[in-house]
């Protein structure tokens, strides 16, 4: 090897060799050159300062560190603080000031609406035409001169409103029919999930979306569900489907670069109650918010490196090689609680008491969010002023017009509590939860809303402006305004009355009913007025309205119906005489008052008086058995699956006084039938009851008939281990009926009573085949010598054998009486105008079916004089064919009196909103009860 080392070190040191070298540095002696070089030095020098300075003079010194992370990173990060610290974020041009929306669907044509009543979300109607654009509203006003190629549109005095935006609603997540293939509504695998999104999860195909929009909602907030603490991000969406089916394009600000973000946060009982039954955080309200603030605490951790991050970078030199050493900071597990933090995502929180509520107020505080609204919130109205408390904005509260109790922090609710909470200042939306609620009929709850207070403007607002707002898409949607989205519902009469529904829907300028048929549209006049309704007038004695009033006249009635008798009077001098608690006299009693004598109490309902017999609940789960279906312990419980176990009877398990059936008594439900709660094929008997009882005791026919119908349950949800299957379902009902007929059984067993038609059979059914095999199964019995008097509940499918049940002498119980095709056996549901022309009731009628209507939840029973009502306005039936779907039809039904005692006195026409109980007589109460308002 070489010895590399013995090598000369110098240049001039040559092996072998010496040269004379020229010395060659020794131009640097020249004191010219020296003092050029000296000048270029401090040239550069200067040069590299200024360079790595920022755009201003900088008194920093040049730093020069290493390069740190790579020019993408920083790059990266760069564009992170540029857009958090973006100035006017979510603040978009004025409406007026757009050209086109970006949804706009090239070809379509302008449109212009003429000969209407404009609501436009924000104040009263007006008369007057609008014209649409590029999928905007671009003129409002009279006289309107529009382009040639223009559809006009004949309103023909008809309403126009706002497209309806629905700012809670699980479609297209939870989708139409109920599988599990099609849940993805909860991720429920652990409490706190705010980094999951409803979008990854929408099904466009949801054929609730044709449904849904065919009610006028336009918009809609697509949530998870309330099933975690932190349930994940929300996604605004227009129902107008999209030929890419994307939903994508589906999305509101689709197109548009700084767009809104929502999350879904819950507090109260679904956490808990579901985590909890696993005995994992959260099992109190106490976990809750120890798991809330704990991520919160991480977002602003996280946040606050990531204002560091970009602190640090702007402090750097603007050029150079100047970068920080680590990535700007990133969890993707907490990004949009930061964007939280930063104002970037709406909150929605699922809140209903007054505890919880507060709870999230203090948390907002705590870490400086906003709360864009409280949904559900049905404690709301009694802490507004806590809710003024909240960080920076006071939310807006999305809530329920009527439901309540079907679990604890429901319990307390008001119907009054939109009017009160709007009277203290608090926005109030009315929201769907679909499919909790048929988003379809939206609307309904802003009637409601009115028909308990809320002003006409608010309640329209509802359902239109305030979630718009609440959505931070008021420059967009929710009005009526030039520049405004071109979303657009006409209706077929005043939106807040009962059974409105749409004529016609635009959504960004496009129709969206096929088939609409302009030329059977009605010329409508002016908009219904809901003009107050006389209140009652009682006598001064104070016990007028009290338990001791036992005799008096009321005076100033209409119209009274009962049963087969009719009488009507058009100036209101109609009369009902009680004596001693009886009705001795109800129509012309002219002879009857003199016989009083002058001493006689007066009662005035002012002239628009109607009255009724005691409506009957017949049908409602629960009714009198379960006071709070999520607390066994409230109620009479469950019968096990054990194909051996005894009849049950629903008298057994009886509680009265609870508030669901206290509310049936205020609306004019005064008797009810309830059957069993069971989860076999068999339920047991049903009893009949007064729903203003005491208790069995008060009065002595409290019980009005012990065993009213043996109740049968056959599809789905009547499977079990001992009866797994719709067959095994069917064959044990021939079986027991067959073994009664043949004396198998002792006479007074139940299926022995119902072969012999002694105790009417009702069925819980649903799906067209399982009614079809028990209307043969009928038909075979009675040829071997049964007398069968069956009926049918809830009976979604039956319309499409109307002929065959008619023939069959089978009567219908329809529950609900607005279906919808939730279930894979009952997807035959037919939806209603403007969908369709006929629903399930009108096909039913038409066959000569004895239909009656129920409730679908107990808390919807104190709506059965409504529910007539929008089956009236549906069919055109006559009243007195209403009041029958929902008394004397069924107690036909069911085997009782159809001249049940106890009358119902209105202040108008119960079948409208706006009409009021004024006073009951009979129902269970000793006396005369005087308005017996909702609480």
């Amino acid at each position: 090897m070489a010895d590399y080392s013995s090598l000369p070190t110098h240049d001039q040191d040559e092996v072998g060799h010496a040269y004379e070298q020229p010395d060659k540095f020794a131009f640097l002696r020249n004191p010219r050159t020296l003092l050029l070089a000296t000048a270029a030095i401090a040239l550069l020098s200067t040069t590299a300062y200024y360079l790595g300075a920022s755009n201003e003079l900088s008194p920093k010194k040049v730093h020069f560190e290493g390069v740190g992370i790579s020019a993408n990173s920083f790059s990266h990060g760069l564009a992170k603080c540029n857009f958090i610290n973006r100035e006017n974020k979510h603040q978009y041009p004025a409406p007026e000031s757009r050209r086109s929306n970006p949804r706009f669907v090239n070809g379509t044509l302008p449109t212009l609406f003429k000969n209407g009543y404009v609501f436009d979300g924000v104040s009263e109607a007006f008369k007057g035409d609008v014209l649409i654009d590029r999928g905007l509203i671009v003129q409002i006003g009279s006289d309107i001169k529009a382009p040639n190629n223009t559809v006009v549109v004949d309103l023909k005095g008809h309403i126009l409103t706002p497209g309806i935006v629905d700012m809670h609603s699980h479609i297209g997540v939870d989708s139409w029919p109920a599988l599990d293939a099609t849940s993805d509504t909860n991720e429920m695998t652990q409490p706190l999930t705010p980094f999951i999104r409803s979008i990854d999860g929408f099904n466009p195909s949801d054929p609730a979306r044709e449904w849904v929009l065919s009610g006028g909602v336009t918009t809609t907030l697509i949530l998870p569900g309330s099933g975690n603490i932190m349930g994940g991000e929300a996604y605004s969406v227009k129902l107008r489907k999209v030929d890419t089916l994307s939903t994508d394009d589906m999305l509101v600000e689709a197109g548009v670069q700084d767009k809104w973000r929502y999350m879904k946060m819950a507090c109260g009982e679904n956490p808990k109650r579901y985590y909890g039954s696993f005995r994992h955080m959260p099992s109190t309200r106490l976990g809750e918010g120890w798991l809330l603030r704990e991520k919160f605490a991480q977002a602003s951790e996280l946040k606050r490196a990531q204002d560091d991050w970009c602190d640090a970078a702007e402090d750097l030199p603007r050029f150079g090689r100047h970068r920080v050493d680590t990535p700007y900071p990133e969890n993707p597990e907490l990004e949009s609680l930061v964007g939280i933090l930063r104002d970037d995502v709406k909150l929605n929180i699922h809140c209903y008491e007054t505890h919880d509520l507060e709870a999230m107020v203090r948390h907002s505080n705590e870490y400086k969010f906003k709360i864009s609204a409280f949904h559900h919130g049905l404690d709301a109205y009694r802490v507004p002023e806590i809710l003024k408390r909240a960080y920076k904005v006071v939310p807006t509260v999305a809530t329920f017009a009527g439901k309540f109790g079907y679990k604890k922090e429901a319990f307390q609710s008001s119907v009054n509590a939109p009017k009160i909470l709007a009277d203290a200042g608090i926005a109030v939306a009315m929201k769907s939860d679909h499919p909790v609620l048929n988003s379809q009929h939206l609307v309904y709850e802003a009637a409601q809303a009115h028909h308990y207070g809320l002003s006409e403007t608010l309640a329209i607002a509802s359902v239109t402006s305030v979630p718009a707002k609440a959505l931070g898409l008021d420059h967009r949607v929710g009005k009526i305004a030039i520049g405004m989205d071109a979303d657009l519902v006409i209706w077929d009469k005043h939106p807040l009355a009962l059974g409105s529904h749409p004529l016609q829907v635009y959504v960004d300028g496009i129709a969206q009913i096929e088939n609409a048929d302009e030329s059977k549209w009605s010329t409508e006049g002016e908009p219904q007025k809901f003009e107050p309704l006389p209140d009652l007038v009682v006598p001064k004695d104070k016990d007028a309205c009290t338990e001791k009033a036992d005799s008096g006249v009321f005076t100033g009635i209409k119209k009274i119906l009962l049963d087969d008798d009719e009488e009507f009077s058009s100036e209101g001098t109609l009369s009902v005489i009680i004596k001693q608690g009886e009705v001795v006299c109800a129509g012309h009693c002219g002879s009857e008052i003199a016989a009083l004598g002058k001493g006689a109490p007066v009662y005035d309902i002012g002239g628009e008086g109607v009255v009724l017999p005691s409506l009957l609940s017949v049908g409602a789960p629960n009714l009198g058995l379960i006071e709070i279906a999520a607390e066994d312990s409230t109620g009479d419980g469950y019968q096990n699956l054990d194909s051996k176990f005894p009849f049950i009877s629903a008298a057994d398990g009886l509680k009265f006084g609870g508030l669901h059936m206290d509310e049936a008594y205020k609306a004019g439900i005064l008797t009810a039938v309830t059957a069993p709660n069971s989860e076999h094929v068999v339920q047991g008997t049903s009893v009949a009851f007064l729903t203003g009882a005491e208790n069995a005791f008060s009065p002595e026919n409290a019980i009005i008939k012990e065993k009213v119908a043996l109740h049968v349950r056959i599809g789905q949800d009547a499977k079990s281990k001992s009866f797994p299957t719709v067959s095994s379902q069917i064959g044990f009902l021939r079986s027991a009926l067959e073994k009664g007929l043949s004396e198998l059984f002792h006479p007074n067993d139940e299926f022995a009573l119902a072969a012999s038609g002694k105790l009417p059979l009702v069925i819980e059914v649903e799906n067209r085949d399982e009614i079809v095999r028990l209307i043969q199964l009928k038909k075979h019995l009675e040829r071997e010598g049964a007398k069968i008097r069956m009926s049918l509940l809830g009976a979604v499918e039956a319309w499409t054998v109307a002929e065959h049940l008619a023939e069959a002498d089978i009567g219908v119980i329809l529950r609900p009486y607005l279906c919808t095709p939730i279930q894979w056996t009952a997807q035959k549901c037919s939806p209603g105008a403007p969908l369709s022309e006929e629903t399930g009731l009108s096909v039913l009628h038409k066959a000569g079916v004895t239909v009656g209507l129920a409730a679908h939840e107990p808390e919807d029973v104190r709506q059965l004089s409504w529910i007539a009502g929008w089956a009236k306005s549906d069919l055109g039936i006559s009243e007195k064919e209403a009041v029958g779907l929902v008394s004397w039809n069924l107690a036909k039904i069911v085997g009782l009196p159809t001249n049940p005692s106890g009358l119902v006195i209105y202040n108008g026409d119960p079948f409208e909103f706006g009409a009021k109980v004024s006073a009951i007589v009979g129902g269970g109460k000793s006396g005369i009860q005087c308005n017996p308002r909702a609480f």
